[in-house]
């Protein structure tokens, strides 16, 4: 059995719009877009409902690598088009259904930012293995800023390591 998949790229593409605008505003220092959901499917049909759920065998359907590079691709044009920059890692999240077996899903983080500061930090946060210094970096990255406001003494950007 095949189950189609349908992602809504007018969705994304929105999404991916409003922040580059608000980058280009300037009341945001970075932003992680959001993520596309792990989608799974019964690998057989079971139009009776007689199994329970948790008794059938699901497998991971989407996203994939091919949904990921379109997203990817989708997210540089706009930000090229604004100006803007984009940084995107990946990453791998483990996913399973109620109980069943553990799948590695394909994940991107996909940042979009101004700035070298926001550059800086982004960098540092995948290289940092301190947690509590991982928090004040993505606290600081996706923190709401507004043009002109001076940054608190006590935000990680401005104790450098």
């Amino acid at each position: 059995m095949t189950v189609p998949i349908q992602i809504s790229w007018d969705l994304y593409l929105g999404r991916v719009l409003v922040w580059c605008e608000c980058l280009v505003a300037g009341v945001r220092r970075a932003v992680l877009l959001p993520r596309l959901d792990t989608i799974f499917s019964p690998v057989e049909e079971d139009p009776t409902r007689e199994l329970p759920r948790r008794d059938l065998d699901w497998r991971l359907v989407s996203p994939t690598e091919t949904d990921w590079q379109r997203y990817r691709e989708l997210v540089d044009r706009q930000a090229a088009r604004y100006g803007v920059r984009v940084r995107a890692q990946r990453v791998e999240n483990v996913a399973r259904w109620m109980g069943g077996r553990q799948v590695a899903v394909p994940q991107y983080h996909l940042w979009l930012y101004r700035g070298a500061e926001a550059e800086s930090a982004i960098e540092r946060l995948y290289d940092e293995p301190v947690a509590e210094e991982r928090r004040k970096l993505w606290r600081w990255l996706l923190a709401w800023s507004a043009p002109g406001v001076a940054a608190p003494s006590s935000e990680p950007m401005n104790d450098p390591k």
